[in-house]
């Protein structure tokens, strides 16, 4: 699916997003892998995101630390867990965080900015969204 949004949008997108995951009845963490330009709305999207799972903390990038942890209370997941790997330098940098722990419970839902970095860590179920620049205030959404 593409469309063309604007940041105000992005609100009901991650309304969307979040019907569409909380359904699936897989046994491993439900991964989000959103790939696009700087800027393009990943970040933007992801608070989106947290704020329909009614996480309260602030939401910001993990660009310098990689990896944030936030807690969901509700009954599909515990955990958020949030990784930007734009600064991995090589993909064997994901098993020095769990990478194959994270994605094997069920409890986390897991969004990673910038898959294509470690693409060959990105498992087969994950859900891929592209977010690019049409212009200043519209953005299209591939996923």
């Amino acid at each position: 699916m593409k469309k063309e949004i604007k940041k105000e949008d992005l609100k009901n997108i991650a309304q969307e997003i979040i019907e569409i995951i909380k359904n699936q009845t897989i046994d491993k963490a439900v991964i989000l892998a959103l790939s696009g330009d700087l800027g393009a709305g990943k970040t933007t999207l992801t608070q989106e995101i947290a704020k329909h799972l009614k996480i309260t903390k602030e939401i910001i990038s993990p660009t310098f630390v990689i990896m944030k942890n936030y807690e969901i209370k509700n009954d599909k997941w515990k955990k958020l867990i949030h990784i930007d790997a734009y600064r991995l330098e090589e993909e064997k940098s994901l098993d020095f965080m769990n990478w194959t722990e994270l994605i094997s419970d069920k409890n986390n839902l897991i969004i990673i900015e910038w898959p294509e970095m470690v693409k060959d860590h990105i498992p087969p179920h994950s859900i891929t969204f592209h977010l690019s620049h049409k212009d200043s205030e519209t953005r299209i959404i591939e996923y």
